[in-house]
């Protein structure tokens, strides 16, 4: 492999993650949520239909270990590599959920406004 190459590829920053939620899409991000705010913060996400969402999650790389261990209460994740890390860097993680209860339907409730 081009050496080059793979310095450059040991510098990602960036994990991906993926999981698979069996329960209630809505109680699903719900759970989820809160133990990324727990541990870090959610800073951008992406609905794909009502099958799945992206989420866009900054942490320290510290707290990485925790945040798989707790996320893997709430939904099945893939294997992770696990690093011992006692710094405070923040890293960056691509966190993707499928729902197995998706219909490929996603409808947005807007609420009536009178006038």
């Amino acid at each position: 492999m081009n050496d080059f190459r793979w310095a450059f590829l040991n510098k990602n920053e960036n994990l991906l993650w993926k999981g698979i939620s069996q329960k209630d899409r809505h109680e699903s991000i719900s759970e989820v949520e809160k133990v990324v705010n727990h541990h870090g913060f959610i800073t951008d996400f992406h609905m794909f239909s009502d099958m799945e969402i992206c989420l866009r999650i900054e942490v320290e790389e510290q707290k990485i270990k925790d945040l798989y261990a707790d996320l893997r209460a709430c939904i099945t994740l893939n294997d992770f590599e696990n690093f011992d890390s006692q710094s405070n860097k923040e890293r960056t993680i691509f966190l993707n959920i499928t729902f197995t209860t998706a219909t490929g339907n996603l409808k947005i409730e807007v609420p009536s406004v009178p006038g």
